[in-house]
């Protein structure tokens, strides 16, 4: 065993991170766990390597841990030939990628990271000679598959964009929460109103579509003060 060339990855995966994360005392206590999970060599294998050969890979993962960069921002990365990209129109993102977002932070965060970044970052579908990109729009049946791809991808790419990502998810988050409630309320001020008509004018005047009429007349509104 000692005499095999042993092989690290040189980035810790989010896979990685996410296992160190949860059994962190674990893996610190017990240096021949970690080694095996870097590496991929079985446990008992592991146990037969000298003691040199130990602190040699153990010095290095330490090296690899501490030196991940937490500050660069990255928006395109190619992995397993396809070119991936961030999103960065969130005000233009599907309704449906913000509950998922909700879901998976409310969760459990670091369990989810990979299924986050499965929605942060998708592929790219045109390029320019600038770099400016565009990418697939958010499809929710896409999310699960490339999150297990992505357990593969080095935790930096997350590190790097968890600040941003939170500091917009909380904000748009926010304000999608504020615009639910507040429509709420509208909708049984005007259920209230509703009841208090006569007979004749609420089979003239169905509720269902007075609802409709008050969300459309409000999404047109929200419309033309965003542009």
């Amino acid at each position: 065993m000692d005499n095999e060339v042993v092989k690290i990855n040189s980035d810790l995966t989010i896979g990685q991170y996410q296992v160190l994360q949860s059994k962190g005392q674990f893996y610190q206590d017990n240096p021949h766990q970690l080694i095996s999970l870097f590496t991929g060599i079985p446990f008992n294998d592991v146990k037969n390597m000298s003691m040199e050969n130990v602190r040699l890979v153990q010095g290095y993962l330490n090296n690899v841990m501490l030196n991940t960069n937490k500050d660069e921002l990255v928006m395109t990365f190619e992995y397993e030939g396809v070119e991936y990209g961030l999103e960065t129109e969130f005000g233009k993102m599907a309704f449906g990628a913000w509950i998922d977002f909700e879901v998976y932070t409310s969760q459990d965060i670091v369990g989810n990271i990979h299924n986050i970044m499965s929605i942060l970052y998708r592929p790219i579908k045109s390029k320019d000679k600038k770099g400016k990109y565009t990418i697939l729009p958010y499809n929710s049946n896409d999310i699960e598959e490339r999150g297990l791809l992505f357990r593969d991808l080095p935790v930096k790419y997350w590190l790097g964009v968890a600040t941003f990502f939170f500091q917009v998810a909380n904000l748009y988050i926010s304000n999608i929460k504020a615009s639910l409630e507040s429509k709420r309320k509208t909708n049984e001020m005007i259920t209230k109103g509703w009841k208090k008509l006569p007979k004749f004018l609420q089979k003239r005047l169905p509720l269902d579509t007075i609802l409709l009429s008050y969300s459309t007349s409000q999404t047109k509104m929200s419309q033309k003060l965003s542009k």
